[in-house]
């Protein structure tokens, strides 16, 4: 039996709105900003549409968001996309940290980068050192938050970058909106991986 036009409206009108949106200008405010933590001597690039903060609360929660990482990790900068490149879809957020453990052991600090299977720990390069490359996902009825781990063992320190996706749940409690698409999801990815790949560790 073929479907109504009712039920194909639904459909029609949210693939339609999405082209529309994927063909907006994004916006520029905020504008590009760098980020530099004299102390630790790392600088990265922000680009135009992203909110930076020094502080968790303003725009995160490094403790929901990084879940491996030890209650004693300083979390130095984040930044978090400032407008929804997908409205009608499931993606809620997407958050860049930088967070420092001090006084951390080698073996600790590696372990942060913790693999949810069926995921295999790799290892990545950034800013010339070598950072080791984990993954970590959860939620209660459907993968709500999916975070890239990247850890190295730094003058006696941890540090450490997390890339996170959060999305909320579709079907009927998610007001219609559709999942979230491994293209889409993607996408968003490569706009982290952007600030990543912008990373500068000064000489020590």
């Amino acid at each position: 039996m073929r479907p109504s036009l009712k039920t194909c409206l639904p459909a029609i009108l949210l693939t339609s709105l999405s082209a529309i949106a994927q063909t907006t200008p994004e916006p520029t405010t905020p504008p590009a900003q760098p980020f530099r933590d004299t102390h630790y001597g790392v600088s990265f690039q922000i680009p135009a549409a992203w909110n930076l903060s020094r502080k968790d609360s303003d725009l995160s929660t490094y403790g929901l968001d990084a879940r491996t990482a030890p209650r004693n990790t300083q979390l130095r900068a984040v930044a978090d996309i400032a407008f929804n490149p997908f409205p009608y879809s499931t993606f809620s957020g997407a958050l860049f940290y930088f967070s420092v453990t001090p006084h951390a052991k080698e073996a600790d600090c590696t372990q942060q980068a913790l693999v949810k299977a069926p995921r295999t720990a790799s290892t990545a390069q950034i800013g010339g050192i070598a950072f080791t490359h984990g993954y970590d996902e959860h939620g209660v009825v459907c993968t709500e938050s999916r975070d890239e781990i990247y850890t190295a063992h730094r003058n006696s320190a941890c540090y450490r970058f997390d890339l996170v996706i959060n999305t909320f749940c579709g079907g009927d409690a998610g007001g219609g909106a559709r999942d979230i698409t491994p293209r889409e999801l993607e996408a968003i990815h490569k706009r982290m991986q952007s600030i990543l790949d912008s990373v500068h560790f000064d000489q020590k």
